[in-house]
């Protein structure tokens, strides 16, 4: 088995997306495990965890991005990485692309709690879906905690 890493610094992407690319990768054949991750202490903690920690790593920050790829083979974990680094790029010069002129779009907003500030946002021709939220248990703290233990 090898692994191969990589380490951007400063280069911050949304997790959801990492996850993604992540398992699109571990479909490759001849990939055992594939991660992209910000180096946060809950990411490196995984990638001790998984086995593909390496010294490197362990130094990174919380805005950086690190891309490991264990695979049967040195090629196929070069290759491996290379399609991920690729992936992650494509999705930042795509994003340049296609950035959305929000100071043209319609205002839509959520609304949690105050029906004041649903009315308010209303009567300036936006659209408000209004969430009729209350202090959970009625602001009891003994039914809150218990409600904590549950979650």
């Amino acid at each position: 088995m090898a692994i191969k890493f990589k380490i951007k610094k400063n280069y911050f992407q949304d997790a959801l997306r990492l996850m993604r690319i992540s398992k699109s990768l571990r479909e490759m054949e001849g990939v055992k495990n594939a991660v992209a991750v910000m180096a946060t202490g809950k990411a490196k903690f995984a990638l001790v965890d998984a086995g593909l920690m390496a010294p490197e790593i362990k130094d990174a920050g919380g805005s950086d991005l690190v891309m490991v790829v264990e695979a049967q083979s040195e090629e196929a974990a070069k290759q491996a990485l290379s399609n991920m680094e690729e992936l992650v790029l494509a999705g930042v010069s795509q994003g340049k692309k296609e950035s959305p002129n929000i100071l043209n779009q319609e205002i839509q907003a959520i609304n949690i709690g105050l029906e004041s500030f649903k009315e308010a946002l209303e009567a300036q021709g936006v659209k408000v879906v209004h969430v009729n939220w209350k202090v959970p248990a009625e602001g009891d703290m003994k039914l809150i905690n218990l409600l904590k233990k549950m979650y």
